[in-house]
Parts: structure tokens; sequence; C-alpha cells
């Protein structure tokens, strides 16, 4: 049976897989509509930047198919990729630590915020299965992902809650279940 700790990782996970990689997708077409990208990947110069990683994600045929030219969605694209791209084709400046690096606590930039919703997807979907989230250490973290969106979504045209909205809700969600979990249990202890 999951324990408090390990609903508290899966929660971080499901903001993480997806508001946040909504939003990261929002923030690529923002600054490279969908029907554009394909004028950047063919780029020999930014095609250059991007393809060994590209090709570490193995996401080379995904961008780059066989015949023709990317033609696809940004629906399709996960964390990993969306970080790539954003870096290295929307322009955004980097944040004070640089591209890659965690960056200072102070630094509330697009690219900072980007930087820390990638972290964040690192470590937990790379993480052990035993990994652990005490409700202190999920506080700080689930502070940290709104905090994220909260400061994105100001930057992108009608600065909407949209994805802060949908991380809330799937707090809320999630409490709704636990509570209901504890109602069972009560109401087993009682006829049982």
């Amino acid at each position: 049976m999951a324990t408090k700790e390990d609903r508290n990782v899966q929660i971080v996970k499901r903001a993480l897989e997806n508001p946040c990689t909504g939003l990261l997708q929002e923030v690529l077409r923002y600054y490279v509509p969908e029907k554009d990208i394909y004028k950047l990947l063919n780029n020999p110069a930014k095609k250059r930047k991007i393809i060994r990683f590209v090709r570490k994600l193995k996401q080379e045929s995904t961008l780059y198919p066989q015949t023709g030219v990317f033609s696809g969605k940004y629906a399709d694209f996960d964390i990993s990729l969306l970080y790539v791209l954003i870096r290295n084709l929307t322009g955004i400046p980097d944040h004070n630590t640089g591209w890659g690096n965690e960056p200072d606590i102070t630094d509330n930039s697009t690219a900072a915020n980007v930087e820390r919703i990638r972290l964040l997807r690192n470590k937990y979907v790379h993480a052990p299965p035993s990994i652990q989230l005490s409700d202190k250490d999920f506080g700080k973290e689930w502070q940290q992902i709104i905090t994220c969106i909260q400061e994105i979504e100001k930057t992108l045209p009608g600065k909407k809650t949209i994805f802060e909205n949908m991380t809330n809700n799937i707090l809320q969600d999630a409490k709704t279940q636990e509570e209901l979990g504890e109602n069972v249990k009560k109401c087993q202890g009682i006829f049982f």
C-alpha cells in the first residue's frame, strides 16, 4: 500500500508531466509558432546546435523525418525535448548562471523557471523507485512548481492562470482521494 510519502512523489510527478509539459509547449509556441519550426530545425547553424541533444534523447526521427520536414505538433514533445528546443531555438536569454545549470534562487526569468522545471522533472523521473517525499519537502517542491508556473504564465499573452489552475486541481484531486480513502477505512472499521 502506498504511503503518504509515496503519494507526495506521485503528485509532484503528475504536476510535472501534465501542466508543466503543457506550459513549456506554450512557451515554445509563443516564441516559435508550430508552422515555422521546420525553418529553424533545418537552419544548418541551429541544427548543429541541437542535433547531439536530439540524438541523445532519441528524437532525431521525430524532428528530422526520413522524407520531408517536421510536421508534427508540440503536444507530442516531452519536457526534455521542449527544454532543448526552448534553450536553442527561441532566443530566450540565459538565466544568470547559464542554461544547463541550477539557477540562482533570486532569478525569476523565464529561462530560470524553465530550468527549474527541467531539474525537478529529472529529479523525480530518474529517481529510484524507493524515493519518498515528506509533507514538509513536498510543500517546498510544490511551491517551487507553482512559482515557476506563475512566473512563466506572466510572460505569455493574456497572462492567464490555466496551468496554475491545472496544477492546483491535481493537488485538490489528490486530497479528495486521500479523504475518500480515509473514510472508506473508517467505514470498514465500523462494519467489519
